[in-house]
């Protein structure tokens, strides 16, 4: 599904995602960063609040929780006791375990942090309510009145809360000490403060509106901008698509897509457009002047063709000659259609069969010399297994001596040889050498050199066509045996050339073929 959504919307959906999930979790690391922060600020607070009422506890004669301080306290004695008449003596379970003395060597400035969970105070809301009671000032006095809403206050804060208790220790005044337990001067205290998380959620409190509205926002912002980044890199984009179907509507394949200056793989597609653009080009240049050459070749015969039949028409004693004629003309045309076929066929059948190159040679060179056109064989194998199609090897080697007969002087020399990994397979003819430039010329479709046209014999390489061997010299070729050729000789993974011997006069094509071993 988010596949049909386009690549803009797609980027910044999951750009946003991401923003959210990643601001979301800033967001409570941040909350609790500065929730714990504060609570450690506070219980700070406290212990100097703690010190400041065991200060105060160790030089006065009485004693109130509220009098002193921001928090709640409880007092214990050294085993462990909590003492009612001192403040708020709420007797938790666990309590004493909770909430322990200070250690015998205990300095002036010791200090202790405990946390107390909520799960300690909950549940225990009436039975601390009930015994608060007691120790609040009973009396009709407006400041009595005050401690009592403040005390009453306080301690709903503490219930049901995570509390951390700050104490200090301090040693009570002899004339306070009415425990008979405590011998004089050794009447020691550790007072505890009550300090719950108000603070701390205080301040969470004040992020929690910014931090709400500011999450999504700061996400839109980030979708927004991978909106806008993705358009502007797919830019180029759409210019090479927008420039591909203006090319496709116009057919000008001279035109290219731009490439941008960033060296990235919109740069690597706009390059890859462009080089496909020029395959795209020449392979229609080759199209255009195939069909161009293909018209003209056609056009010589089906001339002559129809001037034949208008002699036989007007001239009837003539019309076994017009009709040779005739049959000749109908007999290029058919080798060069042949040949257009084949050139237009794709092939891209792997060569299975195991074919002896010898033994074609052999078959060849026999039938030309029961055509008068004899064959000079060089050193011959016994036998050279190739992998390959017969029927198109046999065709190459009969373009081959086609070729060479029409420009032969006197001989045709075929030869056979191994060389590393595969097989040589010559033919040379003893007539004019081609020039330089054109050695590679030949090979291209319809070339037809100059000597060629001046001797009318329609190109330098012949059609391949078995019978029309015999009048291969006096027709001439369709201008596609040796392209048909190096063709075949391509889709057996070999290659096909042709070269001069200089001072020797005369054109060798060779042709190279790899080796398999023969079938048992």
């Amino acid at each position: 599904m988010l596949r049909r959504v386009p690549t803009e919307a797609r980027a910044a959906l999951l750009a946003g995602l991401a923003a959210c999930v990643v601001f979301t979790a800033g967001a409570w690391w941040l909350r609790g960063h500065v929730h714990d922060e504060t609570l450690e600020q506070t219980a700070r607070l406290a212990a100097v609040q703690a010190r400041t009422t065991a200060a105060t506890e160790a030089t006065t004669d009485r004693s109130h929780v509220f009098e002193q301080g921001f928090w709640p306290k409880v007092e214990i004695d050294d085993s462990g006791r909590i003492h009612p008449a001192l403040g708020i003596a709420v007797a938790l379970d666990g309590l004493d375990e909770l909430l322990p003395p200070a250690p015998p060597d205990a300095g002036p400035n010791w200090t202790r942090t405990v946390a107390i969970s909520a799960e300690r105070t909950r549940g225990l809301a009436q039975r601390w309510r009930a015994q608060l009671e007691p120790a609040l000032p009973q009396g009709d006095d407006p400041a009595d009145a005050t401690v009592r809403a403040q005390a009453r206050q306080r301690v709903e804060r503490l219930l049901h809360r995570d509390l951390t208790a700050v104490a200090a220790r301090y040693t009570l005044p002899d004339q306070r000490c009415t425990d008979p337990a405590d011998a004089p001067g050794r009447c020691r205290r550790t007072v505890y403060h009550l300090v719950p998380p108000d603070d701390a959620d205080a301040a969470v409190a004040t992020l929690d509106a910014p931090l709400k509205a500011g999450v999504p926002a700061a996400a839109l912002i980030v979708a927004a901008t991978a909106w806008i980044t993705t358009r502007r890199s797919l830019k180029p984009v759409e210019a090479v698509r927008a420039q591909v179907a203006d090319i496709t509507d116009t057919t000008d394949l001279h035109r290219r897509v731009p490439v941008p200056v960033a060296r990235d793989r919109i740069r690597a597609l706009a390059e890859t457009t462009n080089t496909t653009l020029n395959h795209l080009e020449e392979a229609s240049e080759r199209q255009r002047r195939f069909v161009a050459d293909a018209s003209h070749e056609l056009r010589s015969p089906l001339t002559a063709l129809h001037t034949q039949l208008e002699v036989a028409l007007a001239h009837p004693e003539h019309l076994t000659d017009a009709v040779h004629d005739a049959l000749k003309a109908t007999d290029r045309l058919r080798r060069i259609t042949d040949d257009l076929l084949y050139l237009a066929r794709p092939d891209s059948t792997e060569p299975r069969d195991v074919v002896d190159l010898a033994e074609i040679a052999h078959e060849l060179a026999h039938e030309y010399g029961h055509h008068g056109r004899p064959v000079v064989l060089g050193p011959f194998p016994e036998e050279a297994p190739a992998r390959g199609d017969a029927l198109q090897l046999h065709r190459l080697l009969r373009n081959l001596l086609d070729n060479a007969h029409r420009h032969a002087t006197d001989r045709v020399t075929l030869t056979v040889s191994p060389y590393e990994h595969g097989w040589d397979i010559s033919v040379h003819n003893d007539g004019a050498p081609l020039a330089p430039q054109d050695l590679e010329r030949v090979f291209e479709r319809f070339t037809r050199l100059d000597e060629a046209r001046a001797r009318d014999t329609s190109g330098i390489d012949g059609s391949g066509d078995a019978d029309s061997a015999s009048d291969a010299r006096g027709s001439g070729g369709s201008g596609l045996g040796l392209a048909i050729a190096r063709d075949i000789a391509h889709r057996h993974h070999g290659t096909l050339t042709a070269h001069t011997h200089h001072p020797r006069p005369g054109t060798t094509f060779t042709l190279h073929l790899p080796a398999t071993k023969a079938s048992p």
